[in-house]
């Protein structure tokens, strides 16, 4: 599908046509469209006087750019020492194979999922951990790790929530409370699940019982709380 070049011009209009102009127009591009597309770095060129050879310096030399667009949902391995000492290589293998993604590219051919590592995702004591867009899995061992990605296809078609994002109900002081952790620890073990389902039996019952979510608890061992 082309590209809509109309985004490049405008960013070229607003940040300038010197070399300097190289970086902040980069990003712009890359916020808007996701990656940078081929046409688009091709008219910067045209619009600028920034060379080719300074647009594929500056977008390989910063690990922030992409070339190719991402897929539409995002695997995140994290590679923390946790993580790494508890064979989150061999996790992010065997992601690739099952979906089939070649050495050298990090999206598969459909276009559905992008693997990437990232440093951390506060979760040491759940590690080897794996995020998918919002949901996150502890424990996850490389030979079930196939599993994680049907878990997360199937809920999406079930129609489950998504991770609570919504701001908590105003409570008083004298109301009675339940509270959920929703650390990062607690969520992996299925935290937002139970918060869901008490908001929801709390609501049938009438009950007059606020329900909160509150974050880490510091006893990420005991968790879901």
């Amino acid at each position: 599908m082309p590209v809509n070049l109309q985004f490049v011009d405008e960013t070229v209009e607003r940040v300038g046509r010197e070399p300097d102009a190289v970086l902040p127009i980069l990003q712009a591009v890359q916020d808007h469209y996701g990656y940078l597309p081929e046409e688009a770095l091709r008219r910067i060129c045209e619009r600028t006087r920034i060379t080719p050879a300074a647009l594929a310096g500056v977008s390989s030399f910063y690990d922030m750019f992409r070339h190719e667009p991402r897929g539409k949902h995002v695997i995140q391995v994290c590679r923390g020492t946790a993580c790494h000492v508890n064979g989150a290589d061999r996790v992010e293998e065997a992601l690739r194979r099952y979906l089939k993604i070649p050495r050298g590219h990090d999206t598969d051919a459909g276009g559905q999922f992008t693997v990437e590592q990232v440093a951390c995702l506060g979760c040491c004591t759940l590690a080897p951990v794996v995020r998918i867009d919002h949901t996150t899995f502890g424990h996850v061992a490389a030979e079930k790790a196939d599993g994680i990605v049907r878990d997360f296809l199937s809920a999406r078609e079930a129609g489950h929530p998504a991770p609570s994002t919504e701001e908590l109900l105003r409570v008083d002081d004298h109301q009675p409370q339940i509270r959920v952790g929703l650390g990062s620890c607690c969520m992996a073990k299925g935290s937002d699940e139970i918060y869901h389902a008490l908001r929801q039996t709390v609501e049938q019952a009438g009950a007059p019982v606020a329900v909160k979510r509150v974050g880490c608890v510091g006893m990420c061992h005991r968790t879901p709380m």
